[in-house]
């Protein structure tokens, strides 16, 4: 486990604040109110349920997965307990509970390999009901510069600038595809510094639509952003597909 995901999880919102993602969220919300109500939604990779608290809000059944105990205990802090519960994605054993899948913020990116990916979509196929959809937000390698980049927030009390966020994204040679993130937080007022590398493969956005065909969804597609602009220049684009009941 990631030290940035476990032992600082009580950060996390404090260096990437939720309003960084309100247009992804309000993407995954609209996805969710389309598919009718109520709308059961898994987030998968849910963190500190951000996500989940905004879609309860929302009146959609929403609950989230998380692989480290730390993040759950963090989402369930937010939004009462049973709104997240400890597990990996590989180890997903559910049969027709969903009708929204989501994995956010590149969680499905931390799969071993192409066999991993591959098992981890068959159990979200698996999971969602007929009809139901996914919605996943990847890496993707070829629209990554190895730029470094900074985020500045307020720290705890409010000090203006106390937070540093340092992050850039390298693109890697390799059969599966891989890049590699580079993560610095500083947090002056607690003393605070943390520098971590993570390994990030398949990091293909089209590698991952194939491989979701494979594990058996139609209608795939890439989106460049939450806009749903086909895909050109973004790092972070949305794979999205459905479960159909049967071939159209």
């Amino acid at each position: 486990m990631y030290r940035l995901f476990d032992d600082l999880a009580h950060r996390y919102d404090l260096h990437t604040p939720p309003e960084h993602y309100r247009h992804d969220h309000a993407f995954v919300l609209e996805q969710a109110a389309a598919l009718g109500s109520p709308c059961r939604m898994l987030d998968v990779g849910c963190g500190t349920g951000v996500l989940v608290e905004k879609a309860r809000r929302a009146g959609i059944v929403a609950t989230g997965l998380d692989a480290s105990q730390a993040m759950v205990r963090v989402a369930e802090g937010r939004s009462g307990q049973g709104a997240a519960a400890v597990c990996r994605m590989q180890d997903i054993d559910e049969e027709a509970a969903y009708d929204l899948v989501v994995s956010l913020s590149w969680t499905l990116n931390y799969c071993a390999d192409r066999a991993d990916l591959l098992d981890v979509l068959r159990r979200l196929h698996r999971a969602l009901r007929s009809e139901g959809r996914i919605l996943l937000q990847v890496a993707h390698a070829a629209h990554v510069n190895g730029r470094l980049m900074e985020d500045r927030e307020a720290g705890p009390g409010g000090e203006p600038d106390d937070v540093g966020f340092f992050y850039r994204f390298v693109g890697l040679d390799g059969d599966d595809l891989p890049m590699r993130a580079e993560y610095v937080y500083v947090c002056k007022s607690l003393n605070e510094l943390l520098y971590e590398q993570h390994l990030l493969r398949m990091t293909d956005a089209r590698v991952v639509a194939e491989c979701a065909q494979q594990a058996g969804f139609a209608e795939v597609e890439v989106y460049d952003s939450w806009r749903r602009d086909p895909l050109h220049g973004s790092p972070s684009p949305f794979v999205s597909a459905v479960k159909r009941s049967s071939p159209r």
